[in-house]
């Protein structure tokens, strides 16, 4: 779409005047026990501004809600994964099984990978994809001219076990090269929806080289194929305030250089839950449990529950549509397992403990 030129008035530009050049730093950054509520807009109107320019002010107050989701930022204790040991804080994306491992210190914040499940072509298979190095969101401190280059490989592999087009698929992996540059060029005022912050803005480039193999066996023997191979390149800009926790905006550009994506932050990060809520859940029985447990819960405010194992897999989803909902654990190996209580608006409210022993 073609970009439209912003205009204020002279008593705005009064009010806007007073923004100043701002450092993003660690401290920033947003907690674990925080739910952060994000809209997304398919069809912006907005100018992302422009390279090297100082105090600007980005008007984007129409933006729109097409879509929402919903983050909820978790200790690692409550989703351990063996393959991200120093992560320290965990981003879940609403309902979905499917975990983004962070690392927040003194000099970055950056991703090391994402672990959880999905279906895949009808299938449930868990997936672990590890970046190596980590991926960078930000280097510290952040401010105009600040800038970095990261290179990093994202590789995932697991197995699948399917029938696909008449060919046994054993296992499948993934591999991605990235390049990714990223500079801090302007620094101004952003007004959206839920107010107006003084910001930095970050422009970041990634160039990301995809293959996706296939272990396929025929007549007894198995091999890798290559089943596809792709380059693309993206170019995203995302704005920054002190104490939000998460940029406020960030739009993606397509491939003619206009914005065709924005996310924008809803609310300011709310404060979750605890690792024990009162009232999430009314009562969890038998504990230890062996053919069966139940969970009594208020399903006018609870939607589900998830069950996960030791290694942190989810295991078992349930619906909560009456009082109780009881769970069949005779195929439940003896031992220790969790559970997440889902709300409405598809928030962790609750997570508890229970053992199986049979």
């Amino acid at each position: 779409m073609k970009k439209t030129l912003l205009f204020i008035s002279l008593v705005a530009l009064s009010v806007f005047s007073a923004s100043a050049q701002i450092t993003i730093t660690s401290a920033d950054i947003v907690t674990p026990n925080h739910v952060i509520y994000q809209a997304n807009d398919t069809l912006p109107n907005i100018s992302e501004g422009t390279a090297g320019a100082t105090s600007q002010i980005w008007n984007m107050t129409a933006l729109a809600q097409h879509t929402t989701d919903t983050l909820n930022v978790i200790p690692y204790a409550w989703q351990p994964n063996v393959n991200f040991p120093s992560s320290n804080i965990v981003l879940k994306q609403g309902w979905q099984n499917q975990y983004a491992f962070g690392l927040n210190n003194a000099s970055s914040f950056s991703f090391l990978g994402n672990g959880g499940s999905g279906n895949i072509m009808g299938t449930n298979v868990v997936i672990n994809q590890v970046n190596t190095p980590a991926e960078i969101a930000a280097t510290f401190p952040f401010t105009l001219n600040s800038n970095f280059v990261n290179d990093y490989t994202s590789r995932a592999q697991f197995y699948y076990g399917q029938t696909v087009q008449g060919l046994q698929v054993d296992s499948v992996r993934s591999k991605s090269i990235v390049h990714k540059t990223v500079v801090v060029d302007a620094w101004g005022s952003l007004t959206t929806p839920l107010g107006t912050y003084s910001v930095i803005r970050s422009k970041e480039t990634k160039i990301t080289t995809d293959s996706l193999d296939a272990y396929i066996i025929i007549v007894g023997f198995g091999s890798w194929n290559n089943v596809q191979a792709s380059m693309d390149s993206v170019t995203t800009y995302s704005w920054w305030a002190n104490g939000i926790g998460l940029p406020l905006v960030t739009a993606t550009m397509d491939s003619i250089g206009d914005v065709n994506r924005v996310s924008w932050l809803q609310q300011l990060p709310a404060v979750g839950i605890n690792e024990y809520t009162e009232g999430g859940m009314e009562s969890v029985f038998p504990n230890p449990a062996e053919n069966e447990i139940n969970f009594v819960a208020d399903a006018s405010k609870q939607q589900s529950i998830q069950i996960f194992d030791i290694a942190g897999r989810m295991i078992d989803s349930f619906l909560i549509t009456n009082e109780k909902t009881t769970v069949n654990t005779s195929a439940y190996s003896n031992g220790l397992y969790t559970y997440s209580v889902i709300g409405k608006d598809n928030s962790v409210i609750n997570r508890g403990k229970f053992t199986v022993n049979k």
